[in-house]
């Protein structure tokens, strides 16, 4: 075989394989286009799922770039919300958080992560009547949470409803004995009432759990 014709027989093999793979690839990217457009839920599956990873590891500022997607595919996914919720108010994006939750309650009125999570975000922001109202109905749909009862027990304090203050704290040191936090905010709350001895009993009790 001449020189020749074996440089034009390589060179017609080399066209032949390209253009079989370029056939093969242009297959393969339309047919991977083709299944993104006929599921409608591929993009709002995987931000599902990116968004719920990166939310059980606490990344939550890329977290909320996928939850937002998410939510944008599904809006009545109220877990999704209430994770989006939780993530805008971890990096102190309270009124978006606040937005988010109240969209979650309109579709589940009762969902007790939702609502403490929004009675958590206006204790912060030392709305303290909207966190009660948020607090109290997780305890009344709950009579076992603890965490309620405590942080109704900082709300009522905080509107200076001492006397509410007091019941919401104790019940909370029924449910959780041991708690010393619950006597020390319950030690001020007597304090605030002018109540010094109560205060020094609750104080002594709280010191007592630490040690």
């Amino acid at each position: 075989m001449s020189t020749k014709n074996s440089v034009s027989d390589l060179e017609y093999f080399v066209r032949s394989v390209g253009q079989v793979f370029t056939k093969i690839t242009n297959g393969a990217i339309s047919s991977y286009r083709s299944l993104i457009e006929t599921d409608n839920n591929f993009e709002g599956d995987f931000s599902k799922r990116k968004g719920n990873a990166l939310y059980n590891s606490a990344d939550f500022k890329d977290a909320i770039v996928y939850l937002k997607k998410a939510v944008a595919f599904d809006d009545k996914d109220v877990d999704l919300a209430y994770k989006l919720g939780v993530c805008l108010a971890k990096l102190n994006r309270d009124e978006e958080a606040i937005e988010v939750l109240e969209k979650a309650l309109k579709l589940d009125p009762k969902h007790e992560q939702v609502l403490f999570r929004m009675g958590m975000v206006y204790l912060g922001l030392e709305k303290y009547k909207e966190a009660a109202e948020h607090f109290k109905k997780v305890t009344e749909l709950d009579e076992s949470s603890y965490n309620a009862f405590y942080r109704l027990g900082m709300t009522y304090d905080g509107l200076k409803k001492y006397e509410d203050a007091i019941k919401a704290f104790k019940k909370a040191i029924e449910l959780k004995p041991k708690e010393s936090k619950t006597y020390h905010a319950l030690g001020f709350t007597y304090e605030s009432m002018g109540n010094h001895d109560e205060a020094v009993v609750c104080f002594k009790k709280s010191m007592e759990l630490e040690s």
